[in-house]
């Protein structure tokens, strides 16, 4: 028997003990739903964990809607489908390409309160609307469900409050340089991460925002105290020398440089690529024409040859964008490290 015969049988004892569950574990019914979404659909919990034992993907989409299987499972409400779902690395946020919904939306519109509350629990986004432009939070008070729209204001005033209890991240976004100070003297912790709520600072830590917002004097302080310099922030994951690099701050890119060789924590890594794009420090820098901070990070042996995930070196996307002294920047010193 097929492991979609044997889901489809209802007899979980067959699909448990069928011995094409390795081999099936990605395969699709006639609608292009995959077993994990099945099984998830119905709350068949222990299915669902031999599935991903077995390498289910957890984020495959259906054909005609773009669900995944943690749509289906908030559909059900199944909280603990949900968790596993969740724990092998499932999108939370995952958006269906047709409806734009995401598993939080759908938990709201099919009532499930438990599965709304777990969502929320961890860290599913309430500002994100679906191509309705329907908030979830719109969605709950349209459809009078007041404990779901509780919940979701409940999270909302919990996340205002940690933003609020950062000290480190309050006084860098203010650019309270005397207040870092105080703060840092007194033991403030270095990494401070802001919470990923759907804001320009989500997952940023201080030093990261000093060096977006380009000052200098924080971005010293912070290194000198031993802010890691080589943290992955923000939802790029890129590190607080993309962010001085890409905003052109010669000035940062210079100092969290002239860090490197102190403790591991401060060798600002030169060749580190974001997840997303694949662009290093020097990519960032040429992006937007600073010639200066390039020319920074080419003297202190930024790889030359790195390429993004479209394939371009540096000089490559110097030469896209019509940077003509920075490209014959990157030429010369490509010439240099190969004579």
């Amino acid at each position: 028997m097929t492991l979609l015969a044997a889901l489809c049988s209802r007899d979980d004892d067959e699909v448990l003990l069928s011995a094409a569950i390795e081999a099936e574990a990605n395969c699709r019914d006639k609608d292009g739903l995959t077993v994990l979404m099945i099984a998830a659909a119905t709350g068949r919990t222990e299915l669902v964990q031999r599935l991903l034992e077995a390498g289910a993907d957890v984020h495959a989409l259906e054909p005609r809607m773009g669900a995944t299987a943690m749509h289906k499972s908030a559909q059900s409400g199944d909280v603990q489908v949900l968790r596993l779902l969740l724990d092998h690395g499932a999108f939370i946020d995952q958006q269906s390409p047709v409806l734009g919904n995401t598993p939080l939306i759908d938990a709201i519109l099919y009532k499930r309160e438990a599965a709304v509350g777990l969502l929320l629990e961890r860290g599913a986004r309430t500002n994100i609307r679906n191509h309705w432009q329907q908030s979830p939070l719109e969605i709950a008070e349209a459809e009078g469900l007041q404990e779901i729209a509780a919940m979701i204001r409940a999270r909302n005033a919990a996340d205002e409050a940690s933003v609020a209890a950062l000290p480190l991240v309050k006084a860098a976004k203010a650019g309270d340089a005397r207040e870092i100070a105080r703060r840092i003297a007194a033991g403030a912790d270095l990494e401070e991460r802001t919470p990923v709520i759907g804001t320009l600072d989500d997952d940023y830590t201080p030093l990261a925002i000093a060096a977006r917002e380009g000052n200098l004097e924080i971005v010293r302080l912070l290194l000198d105290a031993g802010a890691d310099v080589n943290a992955r922030i923000g939802l790029m994951r890129g590190t607080s020398l993309h962010e001085a690099s890409y905003f052109g701050f010669s000035d940062i890119v210079g100092a969290m440089l002239s860090a490197r060789g102190q403790e591991p924590g401060l060798n600002a890594d030169l060749g580190a690529s974001g997840p997303y794009n694949g662009l290093t420090p020097l990519h960032d820098a040429i992006w937007h024409g600073h010639q200066e901070a390039a020319r920074v990070l080419i003297e202190a042996g930024a790889p030359l040859e790195a390429r993004t995930h479209v394939g371009q070196t540096p000089r490559d996307l110097a030469m896209l964008y019509g940077y003509e002294e920075i490209a014959r920047l990157l030429a010369t010193a490509e010439a240099k490290s190969k004579a």
